[in-house]
């Protein structure tokens, strides 16, 4: 380790603890998702292996074979449709013209208003 440290030898403890740190913490964040999907390769060879067994397996009882999950596909066999918006939250280009529409109008009254020439007040000597 000394080769690659650029704390003095004095300091090799604590790059050690930061070491050990780090570990833990990248099994904190990676491990429950590597957990999930163990989980989730164990649990489909379990129901495609038992799809077989008759009276109790997925065939005796008229269910269709178990599949893997499509990105593509809803498992009604309607495709997806895939979007980066929200349904019912407005996008930026939305706003935007919502704002640019209620300037044109703000202007077309402004236009259409009296002008500040016909309100002068003018005396007549």
């Amino acid at each position: 380790m000394a080769w690659f440290s650029i704390l003095p030898e004095s300091f090799a403890f604590v790059e050690t603890w930061l070491i050990r740190l780090f570990l833990v913490l990248g099994m904190l964040v990676i491990g429950p998702w590597a957990l999930l999907i163990v989980y989730d390769m164990i649990l489909y060879i379990f129901r495609t292996a038992t799809y077989e067994i008759p009276y109790i397996g997925g065939r005796a009882r008229n269910r269709p074979r178990p599949r893997a999950p499509s990105l593509s596909e809803r498992p009604s066999g309607k495709p997806r449709s895939f979007s980066l918006t929200v349904p019912g939250v407005p996008t930026a280009v939305e706003e935007a013209v919502e704002v640019a529409e209620e300037t044109v109008e703000g202007l077309k009254k402004r236009l259409g208003s009296t002008s500040h020439s016909d309100h002068v007040i003018t005396e007549d000597d």
